[in-house]
């Protein structure tokens, strides 16, 4: 097609603002009242040359590798950065965010479809355009040009990436929302469960006879030692985890920050390594994994771990 104008498309851009304008409710991505992460003072770090929660989240996004940030203005410390993420706990009259991933290379952009536009607006800095992304309750991306762009100034606010283009001077990123599940699960750790063990008449059912000692019915669930720390991605064969049809994940983890996906998990039988199956939701919770698990379907079955 034609190369478009500057002119052009920054009508463009004016009149998608004007039109894509949202008032649905905030997500809990950027600005979760009252709770904050457990600070490590041997990786994490702080600052309190800032005077905002705008001026804490531009410093997360201009520190290496920070994940997420709190501001609390009582606090003499006022914007703790974390370099990992651990543990949610109360902190008073704090606000906390969770950065976003930046998921394009620098001066890469979304190339959105006009139905995925939600918002084009001015903003003074990438944390601005985040917040506003924030604030729309479909918004997942932004893409943000800064001051010495073709576009100064100009942040993008997208529910789908759409294909990656060049641009000059731009930035693009991801929401990483809280995911509760991450801080409130149940914990698998018997030791029978690892994939080294041999059979027991164990089952993760709480309408059998015997259900397994760490099993505490449908819910979220992280496996911790001795048990393992993640479901085997193979099959550990029949007879093995504490019970006569382990269950192993049939695919992979997701990889992201917080990404949750849905998998198969299959359950080992004699004559086939999927004798069985159901569906759970694995979500990547940075340095662990957890696992919404259903009763099994049938025992003597029961999740495997190593």
């Amino acid at each position: 097609p034609p190369a478009m104008s500057h002119n052009f498309l920054i009508t463009i851009l004016v009149c998608l603002a004007q039109v894509y304008t949202l008032t649905a409710a905030s997500k809990d991505c950027l600005n979760i009242s009252s709770k904050t992460f457990i600070f490590n003072a041997e990786e994490d770090s702080f600052t309190n040359d800032v005077f905002s929660f705008h001026d804490c989240l531009d410093a997360c996004l201009n520190t290496t590798s920070c994940q997420a940030f709190t501001w609390d203005e009582m606090s003499p410390l006022k914007c703790l950065l974390f370099i990992h993420i651990r543990g949610l706990q109360s902190c008073g009259q704090c606000q906390t965010g969770i950065l976003p991933t930046q998921i394009l290379p620098e001066n890469t952009g979304c190339a959105a479809s006009m139905d995925d536009v939600l918002a084009t607006t001015e903003t003074e800095s990438a944390a601005a355009c985040l917040e506003q992304c924030n604030a729309r309750a479909e918004c997942q991306y932004v893409t943000w040009y800064n001051s010495e762009s073709e576009f100064p100034n100009f942040c993008f606010q997208v529910r789908d990436c759409g294909r990656k283009v060049p641009c000059y001077s731009c930035q693009s990123w991801q929401l990483n929302c809280l995911h509760d599940e991450c801080f409130n699960y149940k914990i698998m750790d018997d030791a029978t469960r690892n994939n080294h063990h041999s059979i027991e008449n164990y089952c993760d059912s709480s309408d059998y006879y015997r259900p397994a000692p760490d099993w505490q019915g449908a819910g979220w669930y992280r496996m911790l030692p001795p048990a393992g720390a993640v479901m085997p991605e193979v099959s550990p064969g029949m007879y093995k985890c504490g019970t006569t049809a382990p269950g192993w994940l049939d695919g992979r983890h997701p990889t992201s920050l917080f990404q949750t996906i849905s998998a198969r998990v299959c359950f080992a039988g004699s004559d086939r390594d999927c004798y069985g199956e159901g569906m759970v939701n694995v979500t990547n919770c940075d340095q662990f994994y957890v696992y919404q698990l259903p009763n099994t379907p049938y025992c003597r079955a029961r999740y495997c771990s190593y």
